[in-house]
């Protein structure tokens, strides 16, 4: 090795383990590792920076992790002007060779701890000139099989043991996020597949999936967490291949020419049809643009897929006065009425409850043809077609059976309508039948309880306001109290105070102190807040109530007093 190659060797090695000593000590503070994190370095870029006004020309960047495109957090320094006489040969013959050895010694030594340097390691090298004229580049994978082998025995026990396994055995949160990316590592495929199985890991996410349905916190980030996975296998390995990624949207990938593209395999191209119909279920344009690339490399399914949907349910209907259309794949359903009539809803509300019995998902979007445009007077509530659909059929009472059918078979905590963008308007499926049936006949409140009870109130706020039009609408009782108790405690984290005093005779405030004596203390004070805006507001309500409501009033105080909370 030349004395300029050993020099610029010595520099960077000088650097770099200056930078690894300081991400070291941070990785020591680590308390709690995956097992599945083999390790946390895979890569390394060596960069000599183009000249800049104000700067010397002889700046050097380390990336110890992959950059993206839009952050630079790579440690610069700078370099004697030796390095103007270094040429591409003693780059490519004397400096990259030495850079390898010392890289690969030093992550086989174990010397950094165990996981420090994952199994795979990316090095790259790359020198622009000084005339900004041209740039030389250098790339090498190391694979370390003693450290992958043990990844793959790891994987295997995890499945079995924490996925595969009876209850309570499941993964942590921080597991997540390495076995999904494990799930579609090409490094851990079985020997003579491009792609994995996506029947293997489909029963893989259920299975887990299954496990997590007591948590939906825990299962809506495993969710989320899987998703990623796929999309990253989707635009980082499989659609380069095949596609230029442009600046378009929502079609950010323009298909290469034939003589581009390398051989398209069967089993890369399944996986991505299941990757697309993953993803679909948070992000339906996206679902539709993989579905399109698929289309564009030529997949009969995928085009199935766009115009009819999987084959597996009642694509189309036509009645005596409505027709319908429905993509499970694409989840949405089309309904055009010929008439505003209550034998147009019946036959649309008969196919969609079909659809639904059939597998249809309940998360989908409507495309809705027809005159009238009712809606239930909640102003929270999206002006969606699916809210009018609903809303319209509830102007015939002899729909009511139908569409409390339905509701029932569409309730779903872990799902939400597709009829909005997701935010604060989202609702579940069901939603716009059950509150409106609720409105109407005491016949369905035994639905729109078990909806309270069913509703995420950590993520839905659109009803928020349902308590004080169900009791303006339907007065309230000794049998409708219940029900509007429901109400309350369904409602959304963030609803305030029902500005109406609706509690407002002694009978009233008699039937609810009995109601409230079945409930748990974090009820009571929830059904508190709501009426009367804590326990102090309603004490001061009792103080300036009429004798007889007052007297009813202290005794709801007294009942529902807050329990002292003993310090931990």
């Amino acid at each position: 090795m030349s004395n300029l190659s050993d020099r610029l060797l010595e520099d960077v090695w000088k650097q770099l383990r200056s930078i690894y000593a300081r991400e070291q000590q941070r990785l020591g503070e680590i308390k709690e590792w995956s097992p599945l994190q083999a390790g946390v370095f895979n890569y390394l870029k060596i960069s000599r920076l183009k000249p800049q006004w104000g700067k010397t020309p002889h700046r050097l960047a380390i990336d110890v992790y992959e950059p993206f495109s839009w952050s630079d957090d790579a440690y610069k320094f700078e370099l004697d002007p030796y390095i103007e006489y270094i040429t591409e040969t003693m780059l490519r013959d004397e400096f990259w060779p030495g850079l390898l050895k010392k890289i690969n010694e030093l992550r086989l030594s174990n010397e950094m701890g165990p996981r420090f340097f994952d199994y795979r390691f990316e090095l790259v090298a790359d020198f622009q000139s000084e005339s900004n004229a041209s740039s030389f580049k250098l790339n090498a994978i190391l694979i370390d099989e003693i450290k992958l082998a043990k990844l793959k025995e790891t994987l295997e026990r995890f499945v079995q043991s924490k996925v595969l396994s009876d209850p309570p055995a499941r993964p942590k949160a921080k597991d997540y996020f390495f076995f999904s990316r494990l799930l579609v590592n090409a490094d851990l495929l079985p020997e003579g597949r491009v792609a994995p199985d996506p029947q293997q890991l489909e029963a893989l996410s259920l299975g887990l999936s299954r496990k997590l349905k007591e948590n939906p916190e825990r299962l809506a980030e495993w969710k989320r967490e899987y998703s990623h996975a796929l999309k990253g296998w989707a635009e980082e390995q499989f659609l380069p291949l095949h596609f230029d990624e442009t600046d378009d949207y929502p079609l950010r990938f323009r298909i290469k020419s034939s003589t581009e593209r390398p051989t398209l395999h069967a089993e890369a191209l399944d996986f991505f049809l299941y990757a697309a119909l993953q993803v679909g279920h948070d992000d339906p344009q996206l679902r539709l643009s993989y579905l399109r690339y698929a289309s564009d490399l030529g997949s009969d399914t995928a085009e199935r897929y766009l115009k009819t949907g999987s084959g597996k349910v009642e694509s189309s209907r036509k009645g005596s006065l409505f027709q319908g259309k429905a993509n499970d794949v694409l989840q949405t359903v089309e309904l055009k009425l010929a008439a505003e009539k209550e034998q147009a809803y019946r036959e649309a509300l008969n196919y969609v409850c079909d659809l639904m019995r059939q597998g249809f998902p309940t998360a989908y979007t409507l495309k809705l043809k027809s005159m009238e445009k009712h809606g239930l007077p909640l102003k929270k509530l999206a002006k969606s077609p699916l809210h009018r659909f609903f809303a319209n059929a509830l102007q015939y009472p002899a729909l009511f059976p139908i569409i409390a059918e339905y509701a029932d078979l569409v309730m779903d905590e872990f799902a939400w309508y597709g009829d909005v963008e997701a935010g604060e308007k989202s609702v579940m499926p069901g939603t716009y039948a059950v509150l409106g049936l609720g409105l109407h006949s005491e016949d369905y409140d035994s639905l729109l309880v078990r909806y309270m009870q069913l509703v995420d109130t950590e993520h839905q706020s659109a009803h928020d306001d349902y308590a004080a039009l169900f009791a303006s609408t339907r007065g309230l009782n000794e049998h409708t109290l219940p029900t509007l108790i429901s109400t309350l405690l369904g409602s959304g984290q963030s609803a305030r105070p029902i500005k109406e005093s609706l509690i407002d005779t002694p009978e009233l405030a008699r039937l609810l102190s009995a109601q409230l004596l079945l409930l748990e203390d974090y009820e009571q004070e929830l059904a508190i807040y709501r009426l009367f805006g804590g326990h102090d507001k309603l004490v001061r309500m009792a103080k300036k109530a009429e004798a007889d409501l007052a007297t009813a009033l202290e005794e709801l105080a007294t009942v529902t007093q807050p329990k002292v909370r003993k310090r931990r």
